[in-house]
């Protein structure tokens, strides 16, 4: 109500005057149309989503781990500290909920050191995993899991197409599942039912993720 007040000061006093019946009923209409704007001002927008760059795969950490990863500069030269698993962003809207796997979005590497964005900033840092086999590529990952078209992506990302970018088939919607065969640049050959094999994109042409999966993360395990 302070809001309202306000922008009422502001606006109406120098212009309409104090006095009458009819004058008083214009007053209050006005204080409530201007009292309804303020609020529409006020009331906190929710930024959308920013879909995170591939890179080259994804890497899985177990947060129950007790031995600390370190973030490097290089590989091995220049430590900035140990990575800290509360700043790892989640991306649940992507990989969904209810799982101790801690997603790092790998975008390159060397040898067994992995460059991963390790905050919501898209900061990147260098490090050596424990386990040689906790990344994959990204058409291992998506062929173990069930996967699904992001919510709130351009009409054209839901077409579901014969080839690449070509003869579309049919649209598919982002609460519907599919399995992917296999990637080929920026297309996935995916089985969207039994009678249905097709193309959709997994990545945008900037290189964002379109694709999220249906099935819990989980953490592989030598």
């Amino acid at each position: 109500m302070g809001l309202c007040r306000n922008i009422w000061n502001v606006f109406v006093p120098s212009w309409i005057p104090a006095t009458g019946e009819s004058v008083n009923s214009l007053r209050m209409t006005l204080f409530l149309v201007l009292c309804c704007l303020g609020q529409a001002i006020a009331a906190p927008q929710n930024p959308p989503k920013i879909r995170p760059y591939t890179g080259i795969g994804i890497l899985l950490l177990s947060s129950t781990d007790a031995e600390p990863l370190y973030l490097y500069d290089e590989p091995g030269l220049s430590r900035r500290g140990a990575l800290k698993p509360d700043a790892i962003p989640r991306y649940q809207w992507i990989f969904g909920t209810g799982s101790h796997a801690l997603p790092l979005i790998v975008s390159a590497r060397k040898g067994q050191w992995l460059r991963v964005a390790f905050d919501d900033a898209g900061r990147e840092a260098w490090l050596k995993p424990v386990r040689r086999n906790a990344s994959q590529p990204w058409d291992i990952f998506f062929k173990t899991h069930f996967s699904r078209l992001l919510p709130g992506l351009q009409k054209k990302y839901y077409k579901l197409c014969q080839l690449p970018d070509k003869n579309c088939l049919s649209d598919l919607s982002p609460s519907g599942f599919f399995k992917v065969l296999r990637l080929e640049d920026d297309w996935a050959q995916i089985v969207a039912d039994q009678n249905t094999i097709g193309w959709v994109r997994w990545r945008d042409e900037d290189g964002r993720l379109l694709m999220g999966i249906t099935t819990p993360l989980s953490v592989i395990h030598p």
